[in-house]
């Protein structure tokens, strides 16, 4: 994921050359590569199948909606399948034109099918026992959009997902091509910026350590109607200190996403800011914290403007709630470079 997460930030730095205006509907087949985790630890990989419609509703934002099929995703030689209903919400904090980064969320319903072994009679002599049941399921992670002509799409994503009450929390790639119809969005394209970021997680209380600097990806947009949106994602390697006892679930990866409301000031160098938000950490190693822990976070930051790229330094308070109901507190400390994206109507 870490990879995934230092490509999209490369590529985010590419300046995005004039182009067509994107049609407004993009719909085409999604194909995606899963990995799990069995109990020992042993990395299993599975392939979806699926389909994504979705619609841009303004120069930051696209919803969509997306349905895939996981034939097969069993670590254990039992059955387990899934059915993926998912709402899918995506932010462009540079628009949606040419080479454009994004931060995904999806929220949807998930039909898992998976079989138990039958309790009540000897072995051999039962069929295991299949069950579906309905559950939610919560994605989140990043990706790149590129637009061909007006009337094509390609986007590749990786992200982390979850389906809660099962044994799926893990990190998934997706790659999706579509063809675009409908009017031409047209808009006012406010000011965004996005870059690779490196932070230092300095603990406060609670048994989370960091084995080395998280890195990821920051984003900010500014928005006619909310003010400054910005969301930083990062890849952060973490150690437990106590309450973990098989081998190798002490040093647990987490994905960190940490969306929040920036209020500021505008100097003439750059900007001070105030940033509050949830906090969200999606965790798909073995151990007592796979899945999300949840949380908030806030702080303080100042962007600094230098020629054509932007330098942001930025400390937050961070509290997250563990899944055994611990609570851990930490400062985060990064700095992150960014280009310089802005303008009026751009058509």
């Amino acid at each position: 994921m870490h990879r995934i997460l230092c490509s999209a930030a490369a590529l985010s730095l590419v300046a995005v050359a004039p182009s067509f205006a994107q049609r407004q509907v993009r719909v085409g087949p999604t194909y995606s590569s899963i990995s799990l985790e069995d109990l020992s630890g042993k990395t299993h990989g599975f392939s979806s199948f699926g389909g994504t419609a979705a619609l841009i509703t303004g120069d930051e934002g696209e919803t969509g909606l997306t349905v895939a099929r996981y034939h097969d995703l069993s670590t254990d030689g039992s059955l387990r399948r899934l059915t993926l209903f998912g709402l899918d919400s995506y932010y462009y904090p540079i628009g949606t034109r040419g080479v454009a980064p994004f931060a995904a969320t999806t929220l949807g319903l998930a039909r898992v099918t998976e079989s138990a072994p039958a309790t009540q009679c000897p072995p051999l002599l039962c069929q295991d026992t299949v069950s579906t049941s309905s559950q939610l399921a919560l994605a989140f992670g990043l990706g790149v959009r590129v637009n061909l002509g007006s009337s094509a799409v390609a986007t590749v994503e990786g992200r982390f997902l979850q389906v809660p009450g099962s044994q799926i929390q893990s990190l998934e790639a997706l790659l999706n091509a579509s063809v675009a119809f409908g009017s031409l969005h047209k808009g006012e394209f406010l000011e965004g910026t996005v870059g690779p970021t490196a932070s230092f997680f300095i603990p406060l209380s609670g048994s989370l350590r960091a084995r080395a600097p998280s890195v990821g990806v920051r984003f900010r947009r500014d928005t006619k109607k909310a003010g400054t949106v910005g969301l930083q994602i990062d890849f952060a390697p973490l150690r437990l200190t106590a309450g973990c006892s098989p081998a190798g679930c002490n040093e647990p990866n987490a994905i960190l996403f940490a969306p929040g409301y920036e209020a500021s000031v505008r100097p003439a160098w750059g900007r001070v800011y105030g940033e509050a938000g949830v906090l969200l950490a999606g965790i798909y190693t073995q151990g007592p914290d796979r899945g999300v822990a949840q949380g908030l976070h806030g702080g303080i930051g100042f962007d600094l403007s230098s020629g054509q790229l932007l330098w942001n330094l930025n400390s937050r308070l961070l509290w997250l709630r563990r899944n055994s109901g611990e609570n851990v507190f930490a400062v985060q400390v990064g700095v992150s470079l960014s280009p310089m994206i802005g303008g009026k109507a751009r058509q």
